[in-house]
């Protein structure tokens, strides 16, 4: 597929990636690869004994960081915590049938239904490690019988710092902010935010740190020049560009609430 060449900040694909902490390998690939029914791309073997659980869902890609912690995890209340607190999967409506089925061979409880709108239904679950899955079926069947796209819901603590944080830093685009949840775009992926207090906790931190969702990740072609970019913006820098052995260069930037946005450029 040809990318599109006016991409904010050197993008080399236009949506963003997901990153996870996950403390069973298995368990992950049951519920992402045998339910969802996402497709697997091979493991990245990390320092330490732990390694990288690899999907592909339509454009985007998760990543499952599987490592042996007994930390935090993710709060299952939506509004109990700041931070990247759901993910929903945009799928057809002919998928719907199976992949209820696969759920209740694995042993989880039926999606609980969520209001939707005209061109969707809209369901909750979790996944076996407790993080908030939405299954979003769109009535309007897709050329493409896979995932269309994903949609990532941050909890923050100020609806329009957060906007306009997305906005200048990293390029997205309004698509309505008269009510929660906000969204915003950028290609094939959806950010959506919701207002959470600042008397609730904030999940956030690198994927050593915390269990669950842990940080957005960008691929662009050059990370110096992006960083460039945000310290002019104004953008708060949380970890300097380094290099990952001989693969990539890496840097981390601080979003709402202490979320944390990965910049990497293969070297």
């Amino acid at each position: 597929m040809t990318q599109p060449t006016d991409l904010p900040l050197g993008l080399v694909q236009d949506h963003l990636n997901l990153v996870f902490s996950a403390s069973d390998g298995p368990a992950t690939e049951r519920f992402y690869g045998d339910i969802i029914g996402l497709r697997r791309i091979p493991n990245v073997e990390l320092p330490g004994g732990r390694y990288m659980l690899r999907y592909h869902g339509g454009a985007t890609e998760l990543k499952f960081i599987v490592t042996d912690q007994t930390s935090q995890h993710p709060a299952s209340d939506l509004n109990a915590a700041r931070g990247i607190r759901s993910l929903t999967f945009v799928l057809p409506e002919s998928r719907r049938q199976s992949i209820f089925s696969r759920l209740a061979v694995y042993g989880l409880p039926a999606p609980s239904a969520l209001p939707g709108n005209s061109d969707s239904t809209r369901y909750a679950l979790q996944d076996f490690e407790g993080n908030h899955i939405e299954l979003a079926f769109i009535t309007d069947e897709p050329t493409d019988p896979d995932i269309v796209r994903m949609e990532f819901g941050f909890g923050v603590s100020d609806l329009a710092a957060s906007g306009q944080f997305l906005q200048q830093m990293l390029g997205m685009s309004l698509i309505q902010n008269h009510a929660e949840p906000h969204q915003y775009i950028l290609g094939q992926s959806t950010i959506n935010l919701w207002h959470v207090p600042t008397s609730q906790p904030a999940i956030v931190g690198m994927p050593h740190e915390m269990m669950g969702m842990s940080l957005l990740q960008l691929v662009i072609h050059d990370v110096w020049e992006a960083r460039a970019l945000i310290v002019a913006r104004g953008g708060p820098i949380h970890t300097e560009p380094y290099n990952v052995g001989e693969l990539a260069v890496v840097m981390f930037i601080e979003g709402p609430d202490g979320i944390l946005i990965e910049f990497g450029a293969a070297l």
